[in-house]
C-alpha cells in the first residue's frame, strides 16, 4: 500500500500561512464554543453575563475568565500548530524541532540573555508608552488605551492571589501554556514558513516577531516584547532548537508571577507587571544593551562553528 503524503506536504509557503490562518480560526472557534458548552454545568447560564461584565472583585467571575483563558490558548497556540505540523510532515516532534537537544552551554547563555536585557527591555518600554498617534488617529490611540487598560486590570486579577495553589495555576496559564503554544506557533511555525518563503533567517525572525508582538494586542508593550520575538526568534535559528526559546519564554513570564506573589506587594500589583527588573539609570541600561547583544554574539559564534563543523562551508 503506497502511503500518500501530508495534506500540506507540497504547498507552497504562502499556501501552507493561509491554511494555517484558516485552521487557526477554526480552532479557535471550536474551542471557544466548545468551552463555553463545557462550562455551563459549572457556572450555569450566567457564563456569558460573567464575562460581559468583568467584574474583577467577583472570585467567580475570575475563575471563569481563568478557565476561558486556558481554553482559548489551547485553542489559538496549541492545538493548530500541532494539526498543522501533521499535515506538513506527519512528523510533528521533527518539524517543530522538538527532537533536538539543546547544548548546555547556549542554554546557560541563553538564560543570562533574558536577565540581562531587562532594564533595557523595561526602557524599550517606557520609549513605548511615550508614543503616541497624530491627532486625526485620536479615536483609534484611545480605543488602544482603553483596551491595554482592560488587559493590565485582567492579568493584575489573575495575579493576585494569596494561595499557592493559585499561584502555580497562574505559572500554568500565563508561563507554562503560552511559552509553549507560542513558541509552537510563531517560532516553530510561522518563523519557518516565513524562511521556507524569503529564503532569509533574518525577514522571517523579524515577521515572526513582529507578528508574536501585535497579537497581544497591547499597544503600549509593543517594542518590548517585538525585541523579546527578535531575541527568541535567533535563538531559535541558531540553536536549532525550539527548546530554548520555550524555556526563555517560560522564565521570562514565571520570574514574575513568582516574584509578585513571593513579595506580596499590591502596589507592585497595581503597577506595570513589565517593569519587573527595570531601571532609569542610563549606565545600566548601557551595559543591560551592551552583554545582551554581547551573549546574542556568543551563541551567534557557536552556531557558526557548529555550522561550518558540519558543513565545512564557511558562509
Amino acid at each position: 500500500m503506497i502511503e500518500k503524503d501530508p495534506i500540506l506536504a507540497n504547498y507552497s509557503a504562502p499556501l501552507k500561512l493561509v491554511a494555517l490562518l484558516i485552521l487557526l480560526i477554526l480552532s479557535l472557534l471550536f474551542t471557544s464554543l466548545f468551552g463555553i458548552a463545557f462550562a455551563l454545568p459549572f457556572w450555569g447560564f450566567d457564563v456569558v453575563e460573567l464575562t460581559v461584565n468583568s467584574d474583577y472583585s467577583n472570585p467567580e467571575t475570575i475563575s471563569l475568565l481563568k478557565y476561558l483563558q486556558v481554553v482559548n490558548q489551547l485553542g489559538l497556540f496549541i492545538f493548530p500548530p500541532i494539526l498543522f505540523a501533521y499535515w506538513v510532515s506527519r512528523k510533528i516532534t521533527a518539524y517543530l524541532l522538538l527532537n533536538i537537544k539543546p547544548q548546555l552551554r547556549v542554554i546557560v547563555v541563553s538564560i543570562m540573555i533574558i536577565f540581562v536585557s531587562l532594564p533595557f527591555i523595561g526602557w524599550l518600554g517606557e520609549i513605548n508608552q511615550s508614543l503616541s498617534l497624530p491627532e486625526s488617529l485620536s479615536g483609534i490611540e484611545n480605543w488602544m488605551e482603553r483596551m491595554e487598560n482592560k488587559a493590565n486590570e485582567l492579568i493584575i486579577a489573575f495575579l493576585n492571589v494569596k494561595s499557592m495553589g493559585g499561584m502555580m495555576f497562574n505559572v500554568f496559564m500565563i508561563a507554562i501554556i503560552p511559552a509553549v503554544g507560542e513558541e509552537f506557533l510563531f517560532r516553530g511555525v510561522i518563523l519557518r514558513l516565513f524562511k521556507e518563503w524569503t529564503k532569509n533567517a533574518h525577514i522571517a525572525v523579524l515577521v515572526s516577531a513582529f507578528l508574536f508582538s501585535a497579537l497581544h494586542m497591547q499597544f503600549y508593550g509593543f517594542l518590548p516584547r517585538l525585541l523579546l520575538g527578535i531575541i527568541l526568534g535567533y535563538l531559535f535559528v541558531w540553536s536549532g532548537s525550539l527548546w530554548i526559546p520555550m524555556l526563555i519564554h517560560f522564565i521570562n513570564n514565571a520570574f514574575a508571577i513568582i516574584y509578585i506573589y513571593a513579595t506580596g506587594s499590591i502596589d507592585l500589583l497595581n503597577s506595570d507587571v513589565d517593569s519587573i527588573g527595570t531601571s532609569d539609570n542610563a549606565f545600566i541600561i548601557a551595559m543591560s544593551a551592551t552583554f545582551m547583544i554581547f551573549l546574542m554574539l556568543i551563541v551567534y559564534k557557536w552556531y557558526r562553528d557548529k555550522y561550518i563543523t558540519e558543513t565545512g562551508v564557511d558562509s
